[in-house]
């Protein structure tokens, strides 16, 4: 545990310093930074057991332009990734089904369950309006277009006959190629608190697929 601390506080500071010079050099035109964020599963459907820690990690470069004649006020527009992990005590055991009825099974209680989750990854293209007061505090409102680039599931658990297995399915038929969020920053310097709302669910309506809605909140840290 010490180790990993360590690691990530050296990946923190890192890259915070590298954010710091790429806005120096091009005189705050430019951002880049990173978000990590759990996602908490709002609006789930009645067959669909989602776990309270749901990790997910997402970065951005965006160009800055000036709003109006302000030189503390912008709106950034840029190129992103997004990584969320919606873990559950429900597993779709047809996840790769393209016209069959998603198939779930409950496994909260079940011995030998471990972990089940849907890992889904987007292109971003975020566009956000940046307000900056006395130079340090910040307040950000937004929205961003993701494409889904590739989805997949994990289980680890007991099969039927009891032996233990780590399944990975690469390919999820049913997701949404598009997801559209509102985001929120308001922060210190390069620090700033996050959250977003994805506007649609992460998965088509119908065939008995699970309804999530994710609200993501955690930390940003970028020298904007």
């Amino acid at each position: 545990m010490k180790r990993v601390l360590i690691t990530l506080a050296a990946m923190l500071l890192s890259t915070g310093a590298f954010a710091q010079l790429i806005a120096n050099k091009t005189d705050n035109k430019v951002t880049l930074g990173f978000d990590i964020f759990n996602d908490f599963q709002l609006a789930t459907s009645d067959n669909w057991d989602a776990r309270m820690l749901n990790q997910g990690f997402s970065c951005a470069l965006t160009y800055n332009f000036p709003l109006g004649e302000s030189k503390h006020h912008t709106i950034g527009i840029g190129l992103g990734y997004t990584g969320h992990n919606y873990f559950s005590y429900s597993r779709i055991m047809n996840p790769y089904s393209a016209s069959d009825t998603l198939r779930i099974v409950q496994y909260r209680g079940v011995d030998g369950f471990k972990r089940y989750k849907v890992n889904c990854n987007y292109i971003d293209i975020p566009i956000e309006i940046r307000f900056r007061i006395n130079n340090a505090w910040k307040i950000g409102l937004g929205f961003k277009v993701g494409y889904l680039v590739n989805a997949k599931t994990k289980f680890v658990g007991n099969n039927e006959d009891g032996d233990r297995i780590h399944e990975k399915l690469s390919y999820i038929n049913n997701v949404e190629k598009f997801a559209y969020s509102a985001t929120l920053r308001v922060g210190y310097k390069w620090v700033s608190l996050f959250c977003a709302y994805q506007l649609v669910p992460v998965f088509e309506v119908g065939q008995d697929a699970p309804v999530i809605h994710p609200l993501s909140v955690g930390l940003t840290f970028a020298p904007f």
